[in-house]
């Protein structure tokens, strides 16, 4: 429980640190990633009237564009840990005068404050990996789900398919003693394929579960300068790092990835790709649980990788 706790107090500080950037940057950083927001609608089905619940809604992506597909007589209800975020989210909301979502924030991904089998869809935007316990969340969101309701969930892929992410961490690395990280510990790669994904959906109590592997844009910035200023203000989990180190030592990583990213991409703009993974799931509907068929056992894998 404490290390639970200690997990959510670090992840509400880092998220509310980059809260300003990301409520000043929300469509430069949207527009990249669109991709990722595109599929999971697209696998969430979601419809006029319905209500959708968003987990780990940030600023407000994709509780926004879910607000338009489910129009004026459905609703949204965004959550999120960081207060800061919340805010943000709650500004832009009334500046664009979005009256089906609302916007709340949580102690904890387990305490949703939300009546059981309430929701048509549920959905959570590259978050779950932060989690402490994602099948605990997952199960969370299932309770909030009506029988028949869908789930759909976002995290990034492999290290190794993120550049954008393991590049600057390999230059901090060169100039500061990270500890490593435990590989069970709630991450940017914790979830990083679609086998893992799946079976954290399946193991919550979802039916006909697919997941997938995806391409996506991740950066576009018109110079290594500005990819540099997007790294440093943005990315949640790197600020934090960066935070830690001295003066020196980020001066020394900032010149270290401007020159790494101004060689790949010497006459600009800065685009840089990604894979994200994405899967989805259903709620077994009130006559499957009564013929005694276990969730996880019914459905098919429907595992593919596009």
């Amino acid at each position: 429980m404490d290390r639970s706790r200690g997990i959510r107090d670090e992840q509400r500080a880092e998220w509310g640190a980059v809260a300003p950037g990301w409520q000043r940057n929300r469509e430069k950083m949207a527009g990249p990633t669109s991709t990722i927001t595109e599929k999971m609608l697209s696998l969430a089905g979601i419809s006029a009237g319905q209500r959708v619940l968003d987990l780990a809604c940030g600023v407000g992506d994709p509780a926004f564009a879910i607000a338009g597909l489910v129009g004026p007589g459905g609703y949204v209800l965004g959550l999120d840990l960081s207060p800061q975020m919340i805010e943000a989210a709650r500004e832009l909301s009334s500046r664009e005068k979005v009256n089906n979502v609302e916007f709340r924030t949580i102690a904890s991904e387990l305490e949703l404050g939300v009546p059981g089998e309430s929701f048509d869809v549920a959905t959570c935007r590259l978050g779950l990996m932060f989690m402490p316990d994602p099948v605990a969340a997952l199960q969370e969101m299932r309770a909030a789900l009506r029988p028949g309701g869908r789930v759909v969930a976002s995290v990034w892929g492999a290290p190794e398919r993120n550049p954008n992410f393991s590049v600057p961490m390999e230059i901090i690395a060169r100039h500061a003693d990270l500890t490593p990280q435990d590989a069970d510990a709630p991450g940017l790669f914790a979830i990083p394929n679609p086998e893992k994904l799946e079976t954290l959906l399946r193991e919550a109590g979802f039916v006909d579960v697919e997941a997938f592997a995806f391409e996506t844009p991740v950066v576009k910035a018109k110079d290594a300068e500005s990819y540099w200023y997007g790294v440093s203000n943005v990315a949640g989990p790197l600020v934090s790092i960066l935070a830690s180190l001295s003066e020196e030592q980020r001066r020394a990583v900032r010149e270290d990835v401007v020159e790494v990213i101004g060689g790949k991409f010497p006459d600009g703009p800065v685009e840089i790709d990604g894979e994200a993974v994405v899967a989805a799931g259903t709620r077994s509907s009130l006559k499957a649980l009564s013929t005694g068929l276990h969730p996880a056992r019914c459905g098919g894998t429907g595992r593919r990788r596009t």
